[in-house]
């Protein structure tokens, strides 16, 4: 009999659960152990580059639902430097900021912006919002046209948003450390967002975690996101993402409020689970 630890993220309609053996339960463990493994340069970027894209999954997961947008903005002729362009994305998201709160929305976004062997572009994920007045589309029209094209791409339905935030990464991994890149940073994004706390808790089993686990009940487990290895000391290791089948708007509803605070300049509340 031992205990592992169970960690789980709920974030929008899904749940992303792993599975590990605690140090507190290390010393007795006799189960099946893996090999000790040091990471080459290469490998370890890799991994790193797999958890920022996990990390980044969540936090889209938490904040963005089915109805919001994943926008990309190109450039007409002439095109612009790097510096520029960064100065024209931060431009556009305070107007687009100011364009938000005149309808009574506060406007949500992660930002990458891409150039390397191709035209400089921006990717973002949006809140979409709707009033009488104008909704995202025409504001967005409006706000980039002397820049250039404009492309929206729903989110779709599922509400699980891994391969979107793998593509984000991926497209960054090579520029984000460079002398030229203007942001030096993978991603950049509204500080409303919510980035939801871990629960964690100690399970006693016998034997160990199934290698195969049931997803809850009103859910599934994503295609492709289950893992079952061994962490760099040699311990087991699980890891998967569980998927509500029918998610509601009421799935990424926050369930905590940090209230405004003027010592950080914040000028909205902070909600995080």
């Amino acid at each position: 009999m031992y205990r592992y630890k169970l960690i789980e993220y709920k974030a929008g309609a899904t749940i992303e659960v792993i599975k590990c053996i605690p140090k507190s339960e290390r010393k007795g463990y006799s189960g099946v152990r893996g090999k000790k493994v040091k990471k080459t340069k290469e490998e370890m970027q890799e991994a790193n580059m797999r958890q920022a894209a996990r990390k980044l999954a969540i936090k889209i997961n938490a904040n963005f639902k089915p109805g919001d947008w994943h926008l990309i903005l190109t450039y007409k002729d002439p095109k612009p430097d790097r510096k520029q362009a960064q100065k024209n994305i931060g431009d556009f998201l305070s107007k687009l900021r100011k364009e938000y709160r005149k309808i009574g929305f506060e406007l949500k976004y992660i930002q990458v912006t891409e150039y390397l062997h191709k035209r400089i572009h921006h990717h973002l994920i949006i809140n979409h919002v709707k009033s009488n007045k104008k909704t995202t589309l025409e504001i967005t029209r409006e706000l980039w046209k002397d820049h250039g094209r404009r492309q929206f791409v729903p989110l779709y339905e599922e509400g699980e948003y891994k391969r979107l935030a793998e593509y984000m990464i991926k497209e960054t991994e090579k520029t984000f450390r460079d002398e030229g890149n203007p942001s030096k940073q993978h991603y950049s994004c509204s500080r409303n967002l919510i980035m939801p706390k871990p629960e964690r808790r100690l399970v006693p089993v016998k034997k160990g975690w199934d290698v195969n686990p049931k997803p809850r009940k009103g859910y599934y487990i994503e295609k492709d996101s289950l893992y079952n290895g061994f962490d760099k000391l040699g311990y087991p290791y699980q890891r998967y993402t569980m998927v509500k089948l029918n998610p509601v708007d009421a799935d990424w509803e926050p369930c905590g409020v940090f209230p405004f605070d003027q010592g950080q300049g914040r000028d909205y509340d902070q909600r995080i689970c």
